[in-house]
This record gives C-alpha cells, sequence and structure tokens, in this order.
C-alpha cells in the first residue's frame, strides 16, 4: 500500500503538473487566527513547516524546497513513508529537512529563500509569525494550533498554491475512498469509539477530542466518537487529560491508544486501573505503537489516509466484527 496510495491519486487524475495553477487564480488573500496572508503570484520556492502541509504540496505536484525533520516515523533522513513514495513518484530529490525540536530557526529558514510558508497546521505562535512575514508571505493556521480537518487543511494548501479545483478533486477522491470503506463495513456504522495517549507514569490518558484529526477520520469511516470523549471542550488544545479513574466516562465499543514502544503498551495494559476498563478487559483495545501508523492516524492527510488503511481497517474490523 504505501507506493500504491500516491500512485493511486495520479492514476485517478488527482495530482496535477506542477506549477500548474488555475486560471486567475492570484493574487489571493487568506485569512488565519494570527493575521491575513497575501499571495501575489504563484509560488516556486515553498517551506512548509508542521504536519499534513507537505503532503497536500506533494499531492498537488509540486515540491517544497523544504520541510520539516521527521524523527518519529520518518526513516534516516527523517522523511515519512509516504512523502518518500510521492517525491520517488515525482522523480523529485529530498527537500531540505528543517529541526524545528528546539524552535523556529529563523536564520536557516531566511537562507533557503522561500517565496511561501505554509504552516496551517501547527503551532507557530504570534511572534514567530511576524518574524516570517516579515521575510515571506506565510500562512498559518485558520482557527487554533494544530487544529483543522484533513479536508480543509488541503483547501487553504490549494488556495495558497493557486490549485483550488486540484485541491478539491484530492478531497473528494480520498473521501470516496473513505466512503467506499465505510460501505464496505457495515461493522463500523454507529460503533463508538475513544482515541487517546498515555503518558508513562503520568495517571492520565489524552483524550483526543472532536477538532483532532485523528477523530475525524474515524468518523469518516463511519465511527462516532464515544459520549465521554464527545463531551470534552475542544478550546484547551486537541486533547484533555483525564485521570485513569475516571477512564470509565470514556467507555466506547474500540478503545484506541498510541505508544512509544510495545513495553509502554504492554505497561499500560498491566495497570491496575487499565485492566478494569471495559474495552481493554474485553479486548476492544487497539494500542498503536509503530511510529509511522502512528504519524499516519496521527496527522492524517490525502497522502498518509490511503497509506493507513489497509493497517488500520482489519484492526477495527477484528474488533468491531464481535
Amino acid at each position: 500500500m504505501r507506493r500504491r496510495a500516491f500512485i493511486g491519486l495520479v492514476a485517478a487524475g488527482m495530482a496535477v503538473p506542477a506549477l500548474a495553477q488555475d486560471s486567475g487564480a492570484f493574487p489571493v488573500t487568506i485569512p488565519h487566527a494570527l493575521g491575513e496572508t497575501v499571495i501575489e503570484a504563484a509560488p516556486e520556492r515553498i517551506l512548509t513547516i508542521g504536519w499534513l502541509t507537505q503532503d497536500v504540496v506533494l499531492a498537488l505536484g509540486q515540491v517544497p524546497i523544504a520541510i520539516p525533520y521527521q524523527g518519529w516515523g520518518g526513516d534516516e533522513n527523517g522523511v515519512l513513508p509516504w512523502v518518500n513514495d510521492a517525491l520517488e513518484a515525482l522523480g523529485a530529490a529530498l527537500p531540505v529537512r528543517i529541526n524545528f525540536d528546539s524552535g523556529l530557526p529563523i536564520e536557516e529558514i531566511a537562507g533557503l529563500a522561500p517565496d511561501l510558508i505554509l504552516a496551517p497546521y501547527s503551532d507557530l505562535n504570534q511572534n514567530q509569525y511576524e518574524l516570517l512575514s516579515a521575510i515571506v508571505p506565510t500562512l498559518a493556521y485558520a482557527e487554533a494550533p494544530w487544529s483543522g480537518t484533513w479536508q480543509d487543511i488541503t483547501l487553504v494548501v490549494g488556495a495558497a498554491l493557486g490549485q483550488p479545483d486540484a485541491a478539491q478533486a484530492l478531497v473528494d477522491g480520498v473521501a470516496e475512498q473513505l466512503a467506499t470503506i465505510a460501505a464496505a463495513h457495515p461493522e463500523f456504522a454507529g460503533k463508538s469509539f475513544t482515541f487517546g495517549y498515555y503518558e508513562p507514569n503520568s495517571g492520565n490518558v489524552g483524550i483526543y477530542v472532536a477538532t483532532d484529526p485523528r477523530v475525524q477520520m474515524l468518523t469518516d469511516l463511519g465511527l462516532e466518537m464515544s459520549p465521554g470523549s464527545a463531551a470534552l471542550p475542544v478550546d484547551r488544545g486537541f486533547y484533555v487529560d483525564t485521570s485513569l479513574e475516571m477512564l470509565d466516562s470514556m467507555d466506547a465499543d474500540v478503545f484506541i491508544t498510541w505508544h512509544a514502544s510495545q513495553e509502554e503498551l504492554d505497561a499500560f495494559r498491566a495497570t491496575p486501573l487499565v485492566q478494569l476498563f471495559p474495552p481493554v478487559r474485553e479486548g476492544r483495545h487497539i494500542g498503536l505503537v509503530d511510529d509511522r501508523f502512528v504519524m499516519a492516524t496521527s496527522a492524517p492527510s490525502v497522502l498518509s489516509i490511503p497509506w493507513s488503511m489497509d493497517l488500520l481497517v482489519p484492526e477495527l474490523s477484528a474488533v468491531l466484527s464481535r
């Protein structure tokens, strides 16, 4: 499935030649949470910050000059597998990888001379945005850090690149794939899920809320958020810490968590309060430990969603068919 995900998009006519902008696409003005970005002409040197964005740029047939270094889930070059597949299909060399783990390297970014910075799914703050905007037009998130659906991210990147019609075709194509999977798996319809992450020894499970894209991807497959997770506030970030003592309030037909290693997953399942939680006790718990798979579900995009379905769907079906 890895390389087939991108090739399938190409075959469906959803990827387009580089710089094939729609007529009259520029100038374009895009408002967002940190300001307003005006893009006067078709960008040629695109730099991406955060998650998801480089996937959309590549799916639109363009190659960024620089993308984030991805230590978690990436290969020895810090590149995610579906990104590698897209680069190979486009016959393109690896872009520069920028490590953002220690902050925003302004001088490195400026030295690459981008003509557009895309950060629609990131945690860029106001000061960072203003510093970057003084160098080059910079696009931030629509409402809040680390928020926005994969559909919205795709469409706003398409607008910024002058390819709104191609971006809509990407969204429609992946939505059709998800709808086809949902139709083939009626056991998903209306079943509830809770998606979370356990920090070892913390005593809490971070439960993802409705604005998180991994939650939205599961609802696209026909599942529904558990009542407990659906009731969580969405104005405190993309997850809410829930104590193990309150875990029962997150009961669901399937409970999904991700972990840094198999050892951490085993330790989580061995925790007495977790063992009492019905989805764990009854074998309705899916623990994700493959870091590539974790990233594919944590940052679902028009490239990572098709890549992940061969792994995710059988696991969901095995639990929900019981």
